[in-house]
């Protein structure tokens, strides 16, 4: 006797959760102390290259402005079990975040010791959260592939009863 119940694996992703999870508090922190970092090199120290003095504003807002949505997609898109979010979520740990940490890691001018170790323990996350996510979207995909053909195959058997009844 069957009750009509259908149970369906789950593809959610426990480690990229955990791990957006981290850098989303991480990156709380890293945000507030780097803006002040910023602020002091800006107002007390010389840059040698007007390019470096130039850049590390707009890297650190363009950071900053695609960290939230960044994260939205990433908790959606897991959590719900959506490719398109997903998909988005390892576009935008690829570009624009890999690249700003990487400036504000190692290119820019003026290093603070924690602007050195923050941000190799961000670029260490977001490498994290970028193998995860690669497989757990691989999954996912895997998933809603199998759903479509069972779907499809369904809808053929109901049309072949549907025509030979």
């Amino acid at each position: 006797r069957t009750t009509g119940v259908m149970f369906e694996d789950i593809v959610t992703s426990v480690t990229l959760q955990m791990a957006i999870y981290f850098n989303t508090m991480f990156s709380l922190l890293y945000f507030v102390v780097t803006l002040g970092q910023i602020l002091q090199k800006l107002i007390n120290l010389e840059f040698v290259s007007s390019l470096n003095r130039a850049m590390i504003v707009p890297v650190f807002v363009f950071w900053s402005g695609a960290e939230l949505p960044r994260f939205y997609f990433g908790y959606v898109g897991n959590l719900n079990e959506r490719v398109p979010q997903m998909s988005a979520f390892l576009l935008t740990t690829l570009f624009p975040q890999l690249p700003s940490i990487l400036y504000l890691t190692v290119v820019q001018e003026h290093k603070f010791p924690f602007d050195q170790i923050a941000g190799y323990m961000m670029l260490a996350l977001l490498v994290l959260e970028l193998v995860v996510g690669y497989n757990a979207l691989r999954a996912l995909i895997r998933r809603k592939t199998a759903q479509f053909y069972r779907l499809c195959q369904d809808e053929e058997e109901t049309r072949g009863l549907i025509n030979s009844g």
